[in-house]
């Protein structure tokens, strides 16, 4: 059963980073949809697997892309 969760992402600097945020956390499997708003530094994940795993991917990912942004679930 998929799940749509919206994580916060702190520190998000500039478009480019939220469109590499967005890019990556697509790939990352059991990711079925992925999203970032960067206007309301939000991430929108559609995704069929255990939460733990997409929050532990989606904030290497998030530091991986610059070390300042904190991924915070809503």
């Amino acid at each position: 059963m998929a799940t749509v969760k919206n994580y916060a992402l702190e520190g998000l600097c500039c478009p480019n980073c939220a469109a590499e945020i967005e890019d990556m956390t697509a790939k990352v499997e059991g990711v079925k949809k992925s999203t970032v708003d960067f206007a309301s530094k939000r991430i929108t994940v559609d995704f069929d697997c255990d939460e733990r795993e997409i929050f532990r991917a989606l904030t290497d990912i998030a530091s991986e892309v610059d070390e300042d942004i904190v991924v915070r679930t809503m």
